[in-house]
């Protein structure tokens, strides 16, 4: 054994996230590859082409889909207890990621800071994510104790 710590059962990726950490990084890959692809082209296509531009600026959320997608099968498939933790920090993510940007609308509404409105609609999801980890890190330990 190449390793001195013992690992557990509970410590091993089971199959369902082995499965979505695959898709994880399959839509991850397509979207940051559609995302330089998109943006590129956008720099080339003349702005009273609205089409062409709405179908290129939407390419890079099609991944987006797949990982929706991955999630979902990933929760249907895990176990009663990782499922109660999924979706409890789920719930704690949107709520905390809701929150922060209504503060954020507030203080920007009070003069605090400008809000530049497409920047803040395409920082959400990532905003998302980030509350996501942190929450399944204190569901994770509240359960862990």
């Amino acid at each position: 054994m190449l390793s001195s710590t013992p690992v557990r059962d509970d410590d091993r990726l089971t199959p369902p996230i082995r499965r979505y950490l695959r898709w994880l990084l399959v839509s991850m890959s397509m979207y940051a590859s559609l995302l330089v692809t998109s943006l590129s082209l956008l720099r080339r296509i003349p702005d009273d082409a609205l089409v062409l531009r709405a179908g290129l600026g939407l390419l890079p959320a099609l991944p987006l889909l797949l990982l929706i997608w991955a999630f979902a099968r990933y929760i249907r498939e895990a176990d009663e207890m990782q499922r109660q933790i999924e979706l409890q920090s789920v719930a704690l993510a949107a709520m905390a990621t809701g929150i922060g940007f209504m503060v954020a609308g507030f203080l920007g509404s009070a003069g605090v800071f400008a809000l530049n409105g497409n920047l803040v609609a395409i920082l959400v999801l990532p905003a998302l994510f980030g509350s996501y980890g942190l929450a399944k890190a204190v569901v994770q330990r509240s359960y862990a104790g």
